[in-house]
């Protein structure tokens, strides 16, 4: 398992607001107030201190003690930032090779729910805490690991209890709470000094809205926690055997696409003599269509600029309606199913299985799963996402992030000890070329040893750059040599072996093929979507406002019901009165409350 897939769960693997992650690696949409009770006492007038200052912020009415940096016994924190030892020719400056003395931090975690220690390992004894130790000079001691969704629930006691470790990840939520209390260190000079190339170039590639998150009043107060939101925006997948059935060209237009799902619906592609087949998949949250409406410039559930460089709600703008509309003739016209309002989209995989769809928006990675886990005999072809007129769709994204951001304990000696964590994480598990590297930190005999690297950041285009490394290998007539395939990672030589193997006729590669040789979506990413800046961020990258807190759950699922409703034939008036109760019952509010934190940021 790949951290992509990893980080995609189960639940949400395959789509994206993307998640989507959706909204992809962003978590945004899953903040919440805190409002539960958290009662005892703190260990000493200092922590006390500290956790009154964090109820008031957390809205309950005590502290509870819990577990910390001082129980392990192990914390560097409480004394200001040195730096030790000598630069690495191409780092940044004053980046040790080893930390001399060791550098002692503490931090919580969460597991992945896969295998990740070999027998007699655990937490803070295995190859990542080795490896770190000794080459790195840093000890790490994790003093909780869990489930990812319980990770939140320890750590907000922690933060009660005035006692945090020296760095974890903190959810979107929890980085202001922190902040707004004094708990962190700020990290603006430790990452204009100390931020290794490697660091620099996963942050320009996720683009500006992660670190521009993690900056508040022009400090930098977090690391993001970068994620694939940007590489996972849809193309369009369309089953090759139905277009080859009946003689169907590759779509350059949006007309061109909907040419073909009508054609998917009406010309009976499976052959099977029935009008049983959809021409596009449609979920009950709209997710999984999300690139179809952004085909109409129209963008579901996130802040655009509007004309006037102003915050303005995608989902009540003009284009949406346009997008309904057309959404609203093909279902009358059978080339949506009957049940899309009831189906989640592990149920719309369902339908690829059952040989019923034949249009899916989805992931460069979605010839893995679900195509080939539902389809495993059939190939889809990977196209770029057409646009109904003369102006390229846009693809929108959530911020690109993983959860969240890594934070640091206001105090600790050496905070650059994370940059190099994050550094040695990317050495590790993208950079690395050699194959008993890959078995010893990132996965061999079904363990999972990438899980326990203390600090991550995911590549954003990572799945992309594959097909970018491999294109020269595959282009040429010739096998590659020794040399040539040393230059490799372990994961792309495997993919090149699985891609030459699918070429001499193994169907059971065409997964690997349709990601990152020529005809695949790796260089849709690539040549089209990155080289004309394809993308459309959600510009709204803070935490809830007021208003969003306590009227949006209930704008989202008017939204929801309307747009359900218009699809399923309601007059396309309905989305006018829409927009008119949308503003009145609170988007108005959040508009301008939005617009404030624009206008200041």
């Amino acid at each position: 398992m790949t951290a992509e897939e990893a980080e995609k769960g189960k639940g949400d693997r395959f789509d994206r607001s993307a998640d989507g992650e959706t909204r992809g690696s962003g978590e945004w949409d899953r903040w919440l107030a805190i409002d539960r009770m958290i009662r005892g006492k703190g260990r000493d007038t200092m922590k006390k201190t500290v956790a009154w200052a964090l109820v008031g912020l957390l809205g309950t009415a005590a502290a509870l003690s819990g577990c910390g940096a001082d129980e392990a016994g192990q914390s560097d924190g409480g004394a200001k930032s040195e730096t030790s030892g000598e630069a690495k020719p191409g780092e940044a400056k004053g980046l040790p090779d080893k930390f001399a003395p060791p550098v002692k931090l503490t931090t919580a975690s969460f597991n992945y729910g896969v295998p990740k220690f070999a027998q007699g390992d655990d937490m803070n004894n295995n190859p990542w805490t080795r490896y770190l130790k000794e080459t790195a000079g840093i000890e790490v001691n994790t003093v909780w690991d869990g489930p990812r969704k319980e990770l939140e629930q320890k750590t907000n006691l922690m933060m009660a209890s005035g006692d945090i470790p020296d760095f974890f990840l903190a959810t979107p939520d929890q980085f202001a709470q922190l902040n707004r209390a004094g708990l962190l260190e700020e990290l603006t000079r430790v990452y204009n000094d100390y931020a290794t190339d490697n660091i620099k170039q996963v942050m320009k590639d996720a683009g500006p809205e992660p670190m521009q998150a993690a900056t508040v009043g022009g400090k930098l107060m977090g690391i993001p926690f970068t994620g694939v939101a940007k590489e996972s925006v849809p193309v369009v997948w369309i089953r090759e055997d139905w277009m080859k059935k009946l003689g169907l060209s590759a779509p350059k237009s949006m007309n061109d696409l909907l040419a073909i799902s009508e054609a998917f619906t009406t010309k009976d592609p499976d052959g099977n003599g029935k009008h049983d087949t959809f021409g596009l998949s449609l979920d009950k949250e709209f997710g999984i269509v999300s690139g179809f409406l952004n085909g109409f410039h129209a963008y579901k559930s996130i802040w655009i600029q509007d004309k006037d460089g102003k915050l303005a709600y995608s989902s009540i703008q003009p284009e949406m309606k346009t997008a309904l509309a057309k959404l609203q003739e093909m279902y009358k016209a059978g080339q949506i199913d009957k049940e899309f309002g009831v189906k989640d989209a592990a149920k719309v995989y369902e339908s690829f299985g059952g040989s019923k769809l034949g249009i899916y928006y989805g992931a460069l990675t979605a010839g893995f799963a679900p195509l080939s886990v539902q389809t495993p005999n059939v190939r889809w072809l990977p196209f770029a996402a057409p646009s109904i007129d003369d102006r390229p769709a846009k693809l929108q994204h959530g911020l690109n992030i993983f959860g969240g951001f890594w934070v640091v304990k206001k105090g600790v000696k050496h905070p650059e000890a994370v940059l190099k964590l994050a550094d040695i994480w990317l050495q590790l598990f993208y950079l690395n070329t050699k194959d008993d590297v890959y078995a010893n930190y990132n996965d061999s005999n079904g363990i999972a040893h990438w899980t326990n690297a203390p600090v991550k950041i995911y590549k954003p285009f990572k799945n992309a750059e594959i097909s970018v490394h491999l294109e020269p290998l595959l282009k040429s007539p010739q096998k590659a040599d020794e040399a040539a395939l040393a230059k490799l990672t372990p994961e792309e030589r495997g993919e090149y072996a699985q891609i030459t193997e699918y070429r001499k006729g193994s169907g059971s590669s065409w997964k690997e093929a349709s990601r990152s040789d020529s005809w695949g979506a790796g260089p849709i990413v690539n040549n089209v979507y990155l080289k004309e800046d394809r993308f459309m961020p959600d510009r709204f990258i803070t935490v809830p406002t007021p208003s969003m807190v306590q009227k949006k759950a209930n704008l989202d699922k008017m939204e929801l019901e309307t747009f359900t409703k218009i699809v399923l034939g309601a007059p396309l008036d309905t989305f006018d009165q829409f927009v008119q109760d949308w503003k009145r019952l609170g988007g108005d509010d959040m508009t301008k409350e939005a617009n404030d934190w624009y206008s200041k940021r």
